[in-house]
């Protein structure tokens, strides 16, 4: 009986256009799993029309040369196309929800899969990245026509990078064993961690701003909340304020911390990490969802804050008691 991986190939081989999707708000893991698949079969299947689709973030737009590196297709493209979804645990997330347009449809993700949306499903709940998936992808059915390019294992190790915090998150023999096989091809590693790693003089402001004026709870939640007045005073531009997100992991007493910053609509996304408790269900009950130590919720109102707060310190104070 073929793999999944062989049944996926066989549909990819059988389609002349191939459309990729990922999540809303995407990370390095999901524009490198995204547009790593897009070089990885546009070199393996010169002859087939192959797109990445979604919003363009500018604060990654680093990741390529081409300015313009999402590409924008008319409805029409979606009639006869194999359309698949990388990184994105459920169908509400997924960018540019014409992906419900396409002949047929695959979901490859390392998420749990508490949404089962698409016709193929190749999911590796807990694996370290989808990037990871990719490549591993590659690797099963090099000798079928697959072609791995220097530029697609640039954006897969940039997409693993992302999601493993750099190999704090994630340590397993597999991601590392994956990594090795990467730097076999010829990147610029350094620009990448230039890029991964530095932020402007603005954003190291508001960092300073986050651990000078961060809760911490004698549980060991940490929290703080980011108005959009706040955030605006710092002027960021289109940088964003993800990496703000890691902040908290410096304090050593920390063990569960949330990142609240307003949205232009009234209400609060939520960033979420933990050391220890498991947060990914806790996440579940706010409208998001994750990994179990990596999650994104969110609270409508100051109330839902509340709420959450609550819930991560009940569920710490249950494991570990009060220091």
């Amino acid at each position: 009986m073929a793999t999944i991986e062989e049944q996926l190939l066989e549909q990819i081989k059988h389609y002349d256009t191939i459309i990729i999707h990922r999540h809303q708000r995407p990370d390095p893991d999901a524009y490198g799993s995204q547009l790593g698949l897009k070089a990885l079969l546009k070199a393996s299947f010169p002859e087939k029309n192959i797109y990445a689709v979604g919003k363009a973030v500018p604060g990654l737009s680093w990741m390529s040369d081409d300015e313009h590196f999402m590409d924008d297709i008319p409805d029409k493209t979606y009639r006869n196309a194999l359309v698949i979804m990388v990184d994105t645990a459920n169908a509400p997330r997924i960018d540019d929800q014409r992906w419900q347009n396409g002949l047929e449809t695959i979901k490859i993700d390392h998420h749990p899969n508490d949404d089962a949306y698409a016709d193929w499903q190749w999911v590796k709940e807990g694996h370290s990245a989808t990037s990871t998936m990719i490549y591993e992808f590659y690797e099963v059915l090099k000798n079928q026509g697959l072609v791995m390019t220097a530029e697609a294992a640039r954006l897969l190790y940039i997409g693993i990078l992302g999601d493993t915090g750099h190999f704090m998150y994630s340590m397993d023999k597999e991601t590392f064993r994956v990594v090795s096989e990467l730097f076999g091809y010829n990147f610029d590693y350094e620009s990448i961690h230039h890029n991964m790693a530095t932020i402007s003089e603005n954003a190291a402001k508001l960092s300073g701003y986050v651990l000078q004026n961060l809760t911490l709870l004698p549980s060991g939640l940490a929290y703080i909340v980011l108005t959009k007045e706040l955030v605006k005073q710092f002027d960021l531009g289109e940088a964003g304020t993800s990496f703000v997100v890691s902040l908290p992991s410096k304090i050593d007493r920390v063990k569960a911390w949330a990142i609240f910053e307003e949205q232009d609509e009234g209400n609060y996304r939520v960033r979420l990490r933990s050391r220890t408790i498991v947060i990914n269900k806790i996440a579940n009950q706010f409208e998001g969802g994750g990994h179990p130590m990596a999650s994104g919720a969110w609270a409508q109102t100051s109330e839902d804050i509340d709420r959450l707060l609550h819930v991560l310190d009940k569920s710490l104070v249950a494991t570990y008691g009060v220091e």
